[in-house]
Order: C-alpha cells, then structure tokens, then sequence
C-alpha cells in the first residue's frame, strides 16, 4: 500500500519535467518533425525519438500529434554515507507519453488548442494518467519576421484506480523569428524561445482513504524553458530543415541537477 503511494505520489508531483515537447505558439500549419532526444532527468539518463506531425486543411484549423519511444534509460546512485554503495539500473524501453488534439483560429489572431494525453507505455514510469489540456491563444506578427504568441493552459486529470491528480494551470509565451527568410522558398533560418511556467492549484488525492486522509500534499509550481534554431532550404523545390534544441526544466544550465534534454530534428514543410 505504501509502496504504491509513494509510486503514485511521484508520478503527479513530477508533472512539471515531463518529456512534453514545448511548442512555440503559431498559426496552424503542416509540418512533420523527426528528433533525438538525449535527456537527464533526476539523475535519470535516457535516450528517446519524437515524431510530431501537423496537418492544417485551412489557414484556421490543424490536427497534429506528437509520438516518442524510448530507446534507453539508465540511472546511477553512489553514496558514501557510512558504506560505499553503487546503484546501476538499465530500465525497459518502449513508448512514451503520446499527444494528439487539434487547433483552431476563433477570430483573427485568438484560437484554441484542445489536446488529450495517453499514458505512456514502457518507455517512462511517470505521467500514467490520461489527461485533458484546454490552451486558448494568441498570437502577434510583431513585424514580417518575428512573431509573438501567449497562452493559458488548464490541464484536467482523469481518476484512475482511485488516484486522482491535481488540476494544474500554467501561463505560456513564445517568440519565432525569421532571419534571411525567403517566403516564396520556405527557407533561411529561425530562431525561437518557448517559456511555460505551470502549477498545481489543489492537492492530488488518494480515494482509497477517508476524506480527511485523502489529500496527497503535492501543489508545486515550474518552469520550463525551450531554446530553437534551425536552417531551412529548398530540396527538388520542397522546403526541408535541420535544427537543435535546448530544453531546462527545473535545473541549472551548466550543472547536472534535473531537467535537460537537448535535441536535433529534421523537418518537412
């Protein structure tokens, strides 16, 4: 009972430095992105791919989702606390989280994105609750190559095995700027920054206890930060890229304290 928890405890308070892509706030557009991933994450190293892929019909509405497999994840503890102690654990691969939603333009420049999340399966030990996001929208073309964007985010959990996570609600602003940029080609360069700061606004609980028992003490508050650049050019007329990423989630930019991932992407259209 403890043991699980303790699990479960773990999996909503760590919400904040989950393997969630931040996606710079735009237009719906069509696009198809394939990426490694390295990641350290609570002393947890790991090795993913992400497909992400979105499909816009018309200028005002898209359907995208993001897909990503774990190929490995390994930890390590050493302590010295009165014995020497080395911890090793190679852990199982397979499937991560995986998104898939939509996105749409009210009026002008004001939209909203609802997207829905599957826990993952073999290829994480967090985030094993479905869950419901809601993200109105808006965005800016400040000039003809930077473009603004902000968000709300209201994300809802749904109940599993009487667990029931916290809501959680987060504020979310990004910049995209285009450098040397060729419209007619598609290509030059972007540089983009995406920053999210996210909360849990009430206790998780736990309803296999009475009501007074039942609240998980587990409200937190983060902030993400995602750094972008990439390099756009034409092949046989059709605009392809290359580009890296930089991701910190609660941590330090040149220590070894959680939350990094840093990535390179090839992209279509």
């Amino acid at each position: 009972m403890f043991k699980r928890l303790g699990l479960i405890l773990l999996c909503t308070t760590l919400h904040c430095v989950a393997t969630e892509v931040l996606h710079p706030i735009t237009p719906p557009t069509t696009h198809a992105i394939a990426e490694g991933t390295f990641e350290l994450d609570e002393d947890v190293y790991s090795f993913d791919t992400r497909f992400s892929i979105e499909f816009a019909p018309t200028e005002r509405f898209s359907l995208y989702a993001d897909v990503s497999y774990r190929f490995m994840e390994y930890s390590y503890e050493y302590s010295t606390k009165g014995y020497v102690h080395n911890y090793c654990n190679l852990h199982t691969n397979g499937f991560n989280e995986t998104y898939v939603g939509f996105r749409s333009i009210i009026f002008r420049h004001i939209g909203l994105d609802w997207g829905w999340r599957f826990p993952p399966g073999e290829g994480s030990r967090l985030q094993r609750f479905h869950r419901l996001n809601i993200e109105p929208f808006v965005y800016l073309p400040f000039s003809k190559s930077l473009l603004l964007g902000t968000s709300l985010r209201y994300n809802r959990f749904l109940e599993d095995k009487n667990y029931k996570p916290g809501d959680e609600i987060g504020i979310k602003a990004s910049f995209v700027w285009k450098l040397r940029w060729d419209e007619e080609k598609g290509t030059g360069w972007k540089i983009s920054e995406t920053a999210l700061f996210q909360t849990r606004f009430h206790d998780s609980k736990n309803l296999n206890l009475e009501e007074e028992y039942s609240s998980m003490d587990d409200r937190y508050s983060g902030f993400k930060f995602r750094f972008d650049v990439s390099r756009s050019f034409s092949l046989f007329k059709v605009p392809i890229g290359i580009g890296l990423d930089y991701e910190i989630h609660k941590g330090t930019l040149f220590g070894f304290e959680t939350g990094h991932r840093i990535g390179a992407y090839f992209n279509l259209l």
